[in-house]
């Protein structure tokens, strides 16, 4: 196998491509990928597999002077549709657990060590909330579980007036120097999105490059190919003409590649794929029956004679020789689809470790839970999520890893403290944060108060001055233990 540079410097373009190209996983399915995500694609609306019932003149007979058999006759223009319902089981599991997993932002665990580091981690939190990484986070995770793989990406643009507000968030000037003119943007690279990825790693395991395949629309409905490569230290693009034809190539001036790959070798929802499309046949094919059995068949046996009024209280059927009517029933299918569905749908979210948050399925809960009870209920899903948080943790700690440098490298003035600041991340999953049960269990274990006034009126949050709200508090207290002194007592 070439190393990078071997391969960059090969004299045909199209070669160096061909190289790029080369993938230690396949590619991913995106069009089978994406008709198990879109329900729109599921084969239950697929008209050949389900194709619409025509409506029946005459049934196919035999033709008894040639003694063939003609067709049956259908009306013109008139069909009778099949149902076809889809169960978007693929998204709602793989939202619950993207919120599950990333909905609480993750937890930063850093102590700097002098000024410098304090405003380099001032600055790094100011770079994730205005990227809004709450939502670039939920994009990411999403995308990894159902397309199996996703790149964040990280580029610079002109903006000076970003760092003239960061200086004033912490408080530091830069003396002499310059301020710098460009802030750190952040998207998301992912198969659904028409994106091709190619990670490059060395024989070691190393993740060296990332090149990505796109196509772009012109306003002509012409679609021009292009290839990107981005290493630690440049960004390479080629343009498909006739071949392939290098664009450009530029320094990203980050000391780090400013790529971050996470991959998995199946969607999360892989295994459940089956049950789904079972659920979708039974409830389809259901209500196909029900349809056509709604209005109970009357079975009409002997000889009848006349027919029954289709108006009035008084309908009568005139029987004889032992005739008989009755309705068809049709007692004990429904039961049994009824139970085949409660258990394939029940059995979908199990095998996946997902809860049941509907309405109908947290009436059973009676009152909430308690936040100890809350970890024993979701204990099966707090466990998949440490799963995930495998490589989701890893690829966020990535993240911060980059943005350190990243900042350091924009900025000279951060540049020491960029490699002396330690910022380690935590995936902090969604859970019901019980605080009278901590205040409770923390006030029993101690045996006095365990927060001062103040902190007590902020976590009530009724007030936003909370330092006059205290003041008020104790004014009145003085007042009201004065007046206890004073007034006498018989």
């Amino acid at each position: 196998m070439k190393t990078l540079e071997e391969i960059l410097a090969l004299p045909s373009e199209a070669e160096k491509i061909n190289y790029l190209k080369y993938r230690r996983t396949p590619l991913p399915d995106v069009q089978a990928l994406y008709n198990d995500w879109d329900p729109d694609k599921h084969e239950v609306m697929d008209e050949n597999i389900r194709p619409d019932n025509k409506v029946i003149v005459e049934e196919s007979r035999q033709d008894p002077k040639t003694g063939k058999t003609i067709p049956p006759t259908y009306k013109k223009d008139d069909i009778n549709p099949t149902n076809r319902i889809t169960l978007p089981l693929e998204q709602d599991i793989t939202n619950i657990h993207t919120a599950w997993l990333v909905g609480n932002d993750p937890k930063i665990n850093c102590k700097p060590n002098n000024d410098q580091e304090k405003a380099l981690l001032s600055i790094v939190n100011s770079v994730t909330r205005k990227n809004k990484m709450r939502y670039v986070n939920k994009r990411l995770v999403r995308s990894w579980f159902s397309e199996t793989e996703a790149v964040e990406y990280w580029y610079v643009v002109k903006d000076e007036g970003f760092w003239r507000k960061i200086l004033e968030q912490v408080k530091k000037t830069f003396g002499g120097t310059v301020i710098p003119k460009f802030k750190l943007r952040c998207t998301i690279w992912s198969p659904f999105k028409g994106d091709k990825l190619y990670p490059f790693f060395d024989d070691t395991g190393d993740y060296l490059a990332l090149s990505r395949e796109y196509s772009v629309k012109d306003i002509d409905g012409t679609e021009t190919l292009f290839f990107m490569t981005v290493t630690d230290d440049k960004v390479y693009k080629w343009r498909m003409d006739a071949d392939w034809v290098k664009v450009s190539e530029f320094r990203h001036g980050f000391d780090k590649n400013p790529t971050i790959y996470s991959w998995r070798s199946k969607p999360l929802c892989h295994n459940i794929k089956p049950i789904r499309e079972r659920l979708e046949r039974l409830m389809s094919n259901f209500a196909d029956c029900i349809d056509r059995c709604f209005f109970p068949y009357l079975i009409l046996e002997g000889e009848i004679h006349g027919t029954p009024q289709q108006s009035g209280k008084n309908r009568l059927i005139k029987i004889t020789n032992g005739g008989k009517v009755y309705y068809l029933n049709w007692d004990q299918a429904s039961d049994a689809v009824r139970l085949e569905l409660d258990g394939l749908w029940n059995k979908a979210y199990q095998l996946t470790n997902t809860p049941q948050l509907s309405l109908e399925a947290l009436k059973g809960l009676g009152d909430v839970p308690s936040g100890r009870a809350f970890q024993f209920l979701f204990m099966g899903t707090n466990l998949a999520i440490d799963n995930h948080a495998e490589v989701i943790g890893e690829h966020i700690q990535r993240r911060y890893n980059f943005l350190v440098s990243a900042i350091g490298s924009l900025n000279a003035e951060y540049m020491q403290a960029s490699q002396t600041i330690d910022i380690e991340t935590e995936i902090q999953p969604f859970t019901i944060d019980d605080m009278a049960e901590k205040i409770k269990n923390a006030t029993d274990a101690c045996g006095m108060p365990v927060a001062s006034l103040k902190t007590g009126v902020a976590l009530v949050g009724l007030v936003d001055n909370v330092d006059d709200e205290v003041r008020q508090i104790e004014e009145e207290r003085a007042a009201k233990s004065m007046n206890n002194i004073i007034e006498p007592s018989f």
